[in-house]
Order: C-alpha cells, then sequence, then structure tokens
C-alpha cells in the first residue's frame, strides 16, 4: 500500500473514530422535555383595587372544570405556565383526590393588575413531567416538615469566618474550595471566590476557622468566580467561571506551588449564547479514583436549569465533552452543585431559590447518580446557599454563603459524621424561634400513610422569622391533649404581645375557635366569642387566619369563617406564630399574600395538544434543544472532516517530496 493511500486510511478512521467517540446528539444536550397532551386556559380576575404581584391564587378543580381521567392518580403532572408558554409557574397541591374528583392547588402568579385579568394555563396528561409541587417555591414561608427516612447529617451552629476585608476585595467573599496542603505553616488552603465577579483569592488556616487572607488575589481581572480545587500528585488543578458577569463558561488552571497558577488557562466548558455555564464543582471518587466535574447549565434567558456532569480518568480529560450527561433538568433556579462520598452513599448539594435562598441535597448511589432529594430537605435555609462539603478527620466542614440582609458572608458549619444521618429534619433556627413549650419533628400514621408533622408539647409559641403587617398565616392541627388547645399567633411583637386565636375541645366533643389580643401575657380582650365549627380538634382542622389593617378573617376547613377587629389597632406589624397549651400537632403552615377580596379563578375548556400551538408549553425548548443536538452533530462532522483534509493534505505533501 503506498504512503498517500496509508495516510488517507488513516484519515478515514480518524473519521470513524471522531463519530464513534462522539456521543450522540441526544445525549450532549438535556433530554427532551415532558410532553403534556392537554391544558385549559385560567383566568384570574382581581376586582380589588390593588394590583396583585407574585400573589398566590387559589384553584378548586372538579368534576365540571377538570379532566380527572387524562391526568395522573397523583397529579403529579399538573404544571403551570403563563399565557405565552414560556414562563413556568410555581405550584403547591393541598389535596388531590383523582376519585372523588376533588382538588385544590395553589398558583403563584407574577401579576395580575387592579381591576383587571391575566389569563394563564393549565397543563397535563404527561406520563414523563416530574411533580413539581413545591409550598416553598409557591408562598413566602412553608413548611411540611419533611418526610419519613434518613435525611443529611446534623449541622452545629453558624460561625462567620470570612468577610470582604482585603484591600482588593470589590465584593465579599462567597464560596470556599478547601485542600490539605501542610505547606508555609498552614495545613489547610482555601480559594475562595468573591460575589458577583470580583474575583479569586486565597486564605489559610490551621483550624479551618481561622483564616488568614493571601494579601493580593490571585485572579481578578476577567470575571473570574466560584474556585474548585483538587490536589493530584504535586499539582493543583482549578476550574473556576470565567467571565462571569458576561457569558459565564468554564475554564481550567493548574499551579505546583497553590499561588501562582498558569499564565494560561484552557477551557473546559465553552461559552454558548444566552446560556450560562458556571459553579463549578470538582469531585474525585475515593472508591474508584475517577474524577468528576459538576456544573449549573441554564439560566432565566433560556428558561431552564441543568445540573451537569463529566467524569475523566485524569482532570485534563475533563476537557473531553463526550461523557458529559444532565443529571438534573427543572424549570425553576436550581445550581450550585457540590459532591461529597460518605458511608456509601453520594451526596449531591444544590442551592434554589424559593423567595430565599436554601440548599437542596439529594442523594444518590453513584457519583453518576441517579438522585433523588434527601426527605428533610431543605437542610438549610433563611438565605444560606453556596455549600462546599468537606471531610476532614471524620469531620464533616460545611462552607457556606449566607446573606444577612446587610450583604453576603461566608459561615463555616461542622458536623460530626459518627453521629450518623438525621433521622427526621431538624428545625431550622433561621427560620424558627421557640419561646417556650417543646417543638419537635415527629413520624405519624406510620399504619396509614407515613409522613412527619410537628409536634408541640407545654405551653409556649414557636415563632416565625417572617415579618410582616398584612398577611395571611395558616396551618393545620390536631390536639392530642383533650383538654389541651393549640391556634395561630399573628402580629407577635414577643410571647407576651401578640394576636392569637386559639382552638379548643367543647363538652360535646366539638371545636371552638376564639380570637383575643394578649398583653403583658395575659388575654386581654376577647375579639371575637366562640364559633362552633362542628368537627372534633382531636381530627385535623386547617385554621386560617387573615389579617388586614386591624380586621381579622378567621376561617376553619376552608369553609366555616368569621370576623374580628381591634378597634385599637394595638399591633400594627409582627411576625406569626405556632401556639400549644397542653399537646397537639401541626402541619403544612404556609404565610402567604393577602388581597380583599380574592381573586377569581375561571376555567375554560380543554385544548389538545396542536402543532399550530406556538404558545404551548415546553415547545420552544423542545425547538432550542433540537437545534443545540443539530449543531453538536455539525461540529463532529465539521471535525471529522477537517481532520480528513489535514491528513490528505499531508499524504498529497509526502508524494510531492518523493518527487
Amino acid at each position: 500500500m503506498s504512503r498517500a493511500n496509508f495516510a488517507l486510511l488513516i484519515a478515514l478512521v480518524g473519521v470513524l473514530f471522531a463519530w464513534a467517540a462522539a456521543p450522540p446528539p441526544s445525549s450532549q444536550p438535556a433530554p427532551p422535555p415532558a410532553e403534556w397532551r392537554y391544558r385549559r386556559s385560567i383566568t384570574l380576575t382581581n376586582v380589588g383595587p390593588t394590583d396583585l404581584r407574585d400573589f398566590q391564587a387559589r384553584l378548586v378543580l372538579h368534576a365540571q372544570n377538570f379532566d380527572f381521567d387524562l391526568a395522573r392518580p397523583d397529579g403529579g403532572d399538573l404544571r403551570f405556565a403563563d399565557e405565552d408558554g414560556r414562563r413556568y409557574l410555581p405550584h403547591w397541591v393541598e389535596h388531590y383526590d383523582a376519585v372523588a374528583r376533588q382538588a385544590v392547588v395553589w398558583i403563584k402568579t407574577p401579576h395580575i393588575p387592579s381591576a383587571g385579568r391575566r389569563r394563564i394555563y393549565l397543563y397535563y396528561g404527561s406520563a414523563t413531567a416530574d411533580d413539581l409541587s413545591s409550598g416553598g417555591r409557591t408562598f413566602e414561608m412553608f413548611d411540611d416538615f419533611g418526610r419519613p427516612g434518613l435525611g443529611y447529617y446534623i449541622f452545629g451552629p453558624p460561625t462567620t469566618v470570612m468577610t470582604r476585608t482585603a484591600a482588593w476585595e470589590t465584593e465579599a467573599p462567597h464560596t470556599l474550595s478547601v485542600v490539605e496542603l501542610n505547606r508555609d505553616g498552614y495545613r489547610y488552603w482555601g480559594y475562595y471566590g468573591l460575589a458577583d465577579c470580583g474575583g479569586i483569592g486565597l486564605a489559610r488556616s490551621n483550624d479551618l476557622v481561622r483564616w488568614v487572607k493571601w494579601p493580593e488575589p490571585l485572579l481578578n481581572r476577567d470575571g473570574e468566580r466560584w474556585p474548585s480545587v483538587q490536589k493530584v500528585g504535586d499539582r493543583l488543578y482549578m476550574i473556576y467561571d470565567r467571565d462571569h458577569c458576561g457569558v459565564s463558561h468554564l475554564v481550567m488552571r493548574t499551579s505546583a506551588d497553590g499561588v501562582h497558577f498558569d499564565s494560561m488557562y484552557r477551557v473546559v466548558v465553552p461559552q454558548e449564547v444566552g446560556i450560562r455555564n458556571q459553579n463549578p464543582a470538582l469531585f474525585r471518587d475515593p472508591q474508584t479514583g475517577m474524577f468528576y466535574l459538576y456544573w449549573f447549565r441554564g439560566g432565566s434567558e433560556a428558561g431552564f436549569w441543568q445540573i451537569k456532569m463529566r467524569r475523566a480518568w485524569s482532570v485534563e480529560g475533563l476537557i473531553n465533552p463526550t461523557s458529559e450527561r444532565v443529571l438534573l433538568d427543572v424549570p425553576y433556579e436550581l445550581a450550585a452543585p457540590n459532591m461529597m462520598f460518605h458511608n456509601g452513599a453520594y451526596f449531591l448539594s444544590t442551592e434554589v431559590n424559593e423567595n430565599a435562598w436554601k440548599t437542596k441535597i439529594y442523594v444518590g448511589p453513584s457519583p453518576a447518580g441517579p438522585f433523588t432529594p434527601l426527605p428533610d430537605a431543605p437542610q438549610l435555609s433563611d438565605n444560606q446557599a453556596c455549600l462546599f462539603q468537606h471531610i476532614f478527620a471524620a469531620t464533616l466542614h460545611a462552607y457556606i454563603c449566607k446573606d444577612t440582609g446587610a450583604g453576603w458572608v461566608l459561615n463555616h458549619r461542622s458536623a460530626d459524621l459518627s453521629a450518623g444521618r438525621s433521622a427526621r429534619r431538624q428545625l431550622d433556627p433561621g427560620v424558627w424561634t421557640a419561646l417556650g413549650g417543646v417543638w419537635v419533628p415527629i413520624e405519624i400514621d406510620a399504619a396509614v400513610d407515613a409522613r412527619v408533622a410537628l409536634g408541640a408539647s407545654g405551653e409556649g409559641l414557636l415563632m416565625t422569622a417572617l415579618p410582616g403587617g398584612d398577611y395571611v398565616f395558616e396551618a393545620r392541627g390536631r390536639l392530642q391533649d383533650p383538654a389541651g388547645k393549640w391556634g395561630l399567633a399573628v402580629r407577635v411583637q414577643d410571647e407576651d404581645n401578640q394576636y392569637r386565636v386559639e382552638v379548643e375541645r367543647s363538652a360535646d366533643g366539638d371545636a371552638l375557635a376564639r380570637v383575643y389580643r394578649v398583653v403583658n401575657g395575659a388575654r386581654e380582650v376577647e375579639l371575637a366569642g366562640a364559633s362552633n365549627v362542628g368537627r372534633d380538634p382531636l381530627d385535623w382542622l386547617k385554621l386560617s387566619v387573615a389579617i388586614r389593617g386591624n380586621e381579622m378573617r378567621v376561617r376553619l376547613n376552608d369553609g366555616h369563617e368569621f370576623a374580628a377587629a381591634d378597634p385599637q389597632a394595638r399591633f400594627a406589624s409582627g411576625r406569626s406564630g405556632l401556639w400549644v397549651a397542653g399537646s397537639a400537632q401541626f402541619d403544612d403552615v404556609v404565610w402567604r399574600k393577602v388581597a380583599v377580596p380574592d381573586p377569581e379563578a375561571v376555567i375554560g375548556p380543554r385544548e389538545q395538544n396542536d402543532a399550530s400551538l406556538s404558545n404551548w408549553l415546553g415547545r420552544d425548548q423542545a425547538v432550542l434543544r433540537a437545534a443545540d443536538a443539530a449543531s453538536h452533530q455539525r461540529h463532529t462532522w465539521l471535525a471529522a472532516s477537517l481532520m480528513l483534509i489535514a491528513l490528505g493534505l499531508v499524504a498529497l505533501g509526502s508524494r510531492h517530496s518523493r518527487r
């Protein structure tokens, strides 16, 4: 065989290799979105004089306005979107009974104008759609106290370890990736990124709490942020966000001394117009030694949020995209992946924005999943996110960004791994403050439908952190002690000053509700007398208190309603809370916006999916992902063609040189 033919054969083999090595088009972009077969329009009418923004509208479904037979039996395929079909609207399914053909759903709507209307759509009839019902994304505050099962490790209290102090820092430290180096008198070296796109710095420590900053930035010229660092042999590898305030993408640099990194970076995940690639997390699997890269892809402009992954036997190998896959794909804000392995399980932490930043952790059997959310989610709330998980000496050390309201700080929290994982969720001290009484999440109804509720005993108040003047506060509760009481408090000043609605059991077993103004610990005035509900308070009751100005509207089980008013308007604003005297249980606690009157919802006729309907939910995403797949295929064949041309030219050159 001539050299020319041999070269051409090599080129052909190269083309075939490139074609075989590249992932099929469907594996490079995200999997196709779920498809919904049906939808119904919902017209929301606000007859009030005030615009309603980010308002929770209540929707009642029944046999006359909804096709329960065409939806999933659990209602998990319900999805709500704006009229253009592009904007996903958060919702929470309060109740769904396909057999009885009854359901109650709450939808968070961006804007309903005063004396005006807004049209949205309810989609259903998808066998593959994820269940996105979420009280946390729908309401200003929500707590259902988790689900039964092993959760995450129990964090100790937070300690602020880093704030904006160095002269070069234009923003506060936001993330911290730690490696154990034992150099220059410091055991731990931490690489921190500033908020926004302020740069990357170095700090060192011997106890993981007290950090000494390097006086100069390591990188701060190209919008650098969010470093993730691994030590491999005698080199440090850093992958970080570049051009974070522009078109963010991921690049890599290496260093021998931990201070001076390569002058030139290598692109790991390239720029994509209209799509953000950021929040990298490097991880080495202690079981196999393989390296993994996790990051967030998408954003509000793209209309989706993905957690993506690559793997390779070297850090440099992560530049090759052939192993790339999507681990999570959702239509709401989800970012900041980080991976930890302990005791046979892989923990993928993420951050979500549910009216405040929260940390939600998933668990899986391998670094590639599949991942399911832990039952005690969210593990951190109250604007705590950016979790970096590190294990040193059998202790979990977590570094967390925290928005204090006055700016970001970097906090440290630790957990004793030998204590094991939590059997149920813990009350977050950033959300709840106990003022008397004993409040513990407990597993209930194990023989029927095991779930977690909040057990309360003694006498006291569990106060939320969310303040307000006009709002609705509601919860479900039931007495465990026939002689006891439970209730809700609004506009709480402290444990002794508040408005309080109390539920007790009458002599004939009915629930009685009374409204009091409590001043200095005493029931100063009864603002509304006993109201007989006709239900035994030893059973679950839903209690709702809407307060606006000096008037209150109290409702039990969404039916029985009465009014109360304080002519003195003693408390203009305050927090809210759960109250107990005796023994009771609570569940599904909601803090939401108030409107008088509530907007009305009218459901339209069923529409079937049709290609002519350009505003069908997910249609633009399907087009975008198909274009992404086609682009990937074109790039693969273009690279192969260029290889063929180059090798062919080499062969021709070789023939000419022999002449």
